[in-house]
């Protein structure tokens, strides 16, 4: 052996030859959108009706927790309190819409996983 294949060698291993080509833009053009394989993923959006139940839940919630509010605030207030029983519907008003929207939350939630976990079992079965 002599230092001129040590040589010859060497670049061989620095400069390997690319196995991979690269594709230009012109050819990925050419695929079209039909030819894509179909693939159905359920949706984890929850339906339109549930959607507009827990909104009225929250409303009613809110309209509740303000009554209440309004009310405790003002049997504990004596005289002309109109302020205070204001802001005590206002807090049970909030406090009564968020109640009911964390709880609404947890449950579209949890139809939603229901609703995933029985279409994946009913692709299991048909298959």
């Amino acid at each position: 052996m002599t230092g001129g294949n040590l040589e010859e060698g060497d670049e061989e291993k620095e400069n390997p030859k690319q196995g991979l080509e690269s594709t230009s833009g012109k050819t990925l053009e050419s695929f079209s959108i039909t030819d894509l394989p179909f693939t159905e993923t359920p949706s984890a959006e929850p339906s339109k009706s549930s959607q507009f139940l827990a909104f009225g839940s929250i409303l009613l919630g809110g309209l509740c927790g303000g009554l209440i509010g309004f009310a405790f605030t003002d049997l504990q207030c004596s005289g002309s309190c109109s302020g205070w029983s204001g802001m005590g519907g206002l807090i049970g008003a909030l406090v009564g819409a968020g109640g009911v929207g964390v709880v609404s939350i947890l449950v579209l939630r949890a139809m939603n996983e229901w609703k995933t976990k029985s279409h994946h079992q009913n692709n299991t079965k048909a298959k």
